[in-house]
């Protein structure tokens, strides 16, 4: 099923989702014939309940943080709606929406997830420097039901729009073929796809099957490799990260793996390395 309906929340606070964020997720909508709906939260912001001892000018304080976030919610639905109106060098732009929620900081997962759950795919614009949007990127992928872009910002590499090269992070696992599957559109998209295993990270159950995935993905018309590539005792996202330099790849598809346990997330090497720091535009589905 081809990806045309597209979800792009943007942050008002503390830090604003970056404006070349904002360019980079409507190109690949248009680039891909989507429809891409921006979602800008603007925080409610208030002292916790409960808390009764407050200086006297807390209220003011507060009230210019609100003001604050509702100025750069009225600045990103600008941006964005601007530039998603431009023209790209195929002469269209980017079909779209826009919506404003309201929320408190314990409200904003939950609007996330109800958002992300009506589009088929969801471009997190990731600013490491937030602090809060590390566990609302795990409560995307893992409570959605579907896939998750990331777009990594503050990144020493240039990020492309086009995804022409992409790369499939396999080890024949559920996660793994999930991502796959709600990665097909991109990977049509892409002009090469690397299936990538690790082969000596952990024990694999079929070491051999990324040959097998390389034979699924020819029959949809991508012209795919198989690499194998060894761990020698590197973290997971090191080595993924060292053989997308080398490859030069602009998109890594992989698995989200987690247990849970009263919403206390456990997560898989892999995983806990990209959500640490995402180096290239990354696919997680879960």
């Amino acid at each position: 099923m081809p990806t045309r309906d597209i979800l792009f929340p943007m942050f008002s606070y503390p830090v604003m989702t970056a404006s070349d964020s904002i360019e980079k997720a409507a190109t690949l909508a248009a680039g891909l014939g989507a429809h891409i709906s921006g979602l800008a939260l603007e925080l409610d912001i208030h002292l916790p309940v409960g808390l009764y001892a407050r200086p006297p000018e807390i209220g003011g304080i507060l009230a210019a943080e609100r003001r604050k976030s509702a100025a750069n919610a009225r600045d990103l639905v600008a941006a964005f709606d601007a530039v998603c109106a431009q023209r790209n060098p195929m002469g269209r732009g980017a079909m779209h929406d826009h919506t404003v929620e309201r929320c408190t900081w314990v409200d904003i997962p939950k609007v996330l997830v109800d958002h992300a759950r009506l589009r088929d795919l969801s471009i997190f614009p990731f600013n490491t420097a937030d602090q809060s949007q590390r566990s609302l990127v795990e409560t995307l992928i893992f409570e959605s039901g579907r896939p998750v872009l990331l777009l990594p910002e503050g990144t020493t590499r240039q990020l492309s729009a086009s995804l022409e090269i992409a790369a499939v992070a396999w080890d024949h696992s559920r996660s793994a073929t999930r991502a796959v599957a709600d990665a097909l559109p991109l990977l049509q998209a892409a002009k090469r796809v690397h299936v990538v295993t690790v082969v000596d990270e952990k024990h694999l159950h079929k070491p051999k099957s990324g040959v097998e995935l390389c034979k699924h993905l020819a029959r949809h018309g991508i012209e795919v490799t198989f690499d194998q590539v060894q761990a020698k005792g590197r973290p997971i996202g090191e080595v993924l990260e060292a053989h997308s330099v080398e490859r030069k790849i602009d998109l890594l598809v992989m698995g989200g793996y987690a247990h849970s346990r009263l919403r206390e997330f456990i997560l898989g090497g892999a995983t806990r390395s990209v959500l640490n720091r995402p180096f290239i535009w990354t696919l997680v589905s879960h």
